[in-house]
């Protein structure tokens, strides 16, 4: 008479069960939060008695309970943010994908793995509208699932990983067009905006080309006044709780640029300012060291600057970009200031010239093209 022990893994409730030596988890589907123990005992005792009448049934384990206990087991090792984009993928796709189709982690063939790729593809939109995943998104589900399946074959429970032949559908790429204000567009914002906080964010993240993570991930230590340098190599991101981090998205993009004349003036004036705040507020000042933070020294919400920005734009019939946009503006100015595709792409941290080249390619032949059209005649 085999009996079953109440575990807690992920803030779930799960009976667990010796079977031929190894311990095999079922999830009972109960939160263990307070007042769901006396249930999740009565739910293992039935269980258990299944278990007993024939534990044939028992010797497979459900893929979605194997893919709990894989993010459970993957966390201590990887990045904070790699793991919340893991347990999103993984809570709003793929568990409920295949808690619908009730298949065992022995049981998964190829076919299953396509047919969720495909299905992904042209309808797993969870906002209900028309269409499917991007190939990017699927690749990453695709990324997912081949973990899940080697860490199954790491402790012997699989011998080969259905995900290995499986294809992804192939769609159509398309080109990324980066939208981008002008000069004049730029200063019309910055003066609409002047003497606000957001003023200071746009002027700093337009100069340099920074990623809204790495602008208000900004610290002052990472300023050098007397060798005129500002280091990035903070972050700051909202992944269901705000996460900082003392690392950039990829080792290029930790970089270190010469601080130039007009954002040294910005940053002394808002130092200045931090320094009165800090006074005026005495004991109830937050000593962050944050470069971008509220007058009582607290941080910004790291989506502060793109709501702000939103409102700024509605409010004054402004043509429509995001947040990231101000990025590519960047990138247009230093394109149409004759900095060669290299140069640009060491100035905004990219992992590699290609993804520049990806992005703002078209604009640098544009560009090109008017400097080409100063020839004509020339030699005629």
């Amino acid at each position: 008479m085999t009996k079953g022990s109440l575990q807690i893994k992920a803030n779930k409730y799960y009976a667990v069960f010796r079977v031929n030596g190894k311990l095999k988890w079922h999830s009972l589907g109960i939160d263990a939060k307070r007042g769901n123990k006396r249930k999740a005992e009565q739910a293992m005792s039935e269980l258990t008695a299944q278990y007993n009448e024939s534990p044939e049934d028992f010797n497979k384990t459900a893929l979605t309970d194997y893919i709990e206990i894989w993010l459970e087991s993957v966390k201590p090792h990887i990045d904070i943010i790699t793991h919340e984009g893991y347990l999103q993928c993984a809570k709003k796709h793929i568990i409920p994908y295949f808690k619908e189709k009730k298949i065992a982690l022995q049981d998964v063939k190829i076919q299953d793995i396509e047919e969720y790729y495909n299905y992904k593809s042209t309808a797993g939109r969870l906002d209900k509208k028309p269409g499917g995943l991007s190939s990017r998104t699927i690749k990453l589900h695709s990324i997912i699932l081949n973990l899940v399946f080697k860490k199954a074959i790491h402790d012997g429970i699989l011998k080969s990983n259905p995900c290995e032949y499986a294809k992804i559908p192939k769609m159509a790429k398309t080109q990324p067009v980066a939208k981008f204000y002008t000069v004049e567009e730029c200063k019309k914002l910055l003066d609409i905006t002047q003497g606000t906080p957001l003023h200071d964010m746009i002027y700093i993240t337009t100069i340099y080309g920074l990623r809204r993570s790495e602008m208000m991930g900004l610290k002052w230590d990472a300023v050098d006044f007397e060798n005129d340098t500002l280091t990035i190599r903070h972050t700051v991101v909202m992944q269901n709780k705000i996460v900082a981090k003392d690392k950039t998205k990829n080792r290029t993009s930790m970089r270190t640029y010469p601080l130039l004349d007009d954002v040294k003036k910005i940053l002394l004036k808002m130092k200045s300012e931090q320094k009165k705040n800090k006074k005026l507020f005495g004991n109830c000042y937050q000593e962050t060291g944050y470069i971008f933070a509220k007058e009582d020294g607290t941080q910004f919400y790291p989506s502060y600057p793109t709501h702000e920005l939103q409102k700024c734009i509605k409010k004054n019939n402004l043509s429509h970009i995001r947040w990231h946009d101000l990025r590519h503006s960047c990138a247009s100015l230093l394109i149409l200031k004759g900095w060669q595709m290299k140069e640009i792409s060491e100035w905004l941290g990219h992992a590699d010239i290609g993804t520049t080249m990806n992005i703002y390619g078209h604009l640098n032949l544009d560009h090109k093209r008017k400097l080409g059209n100063t020839l004509n005649g020339l030699l005629g």
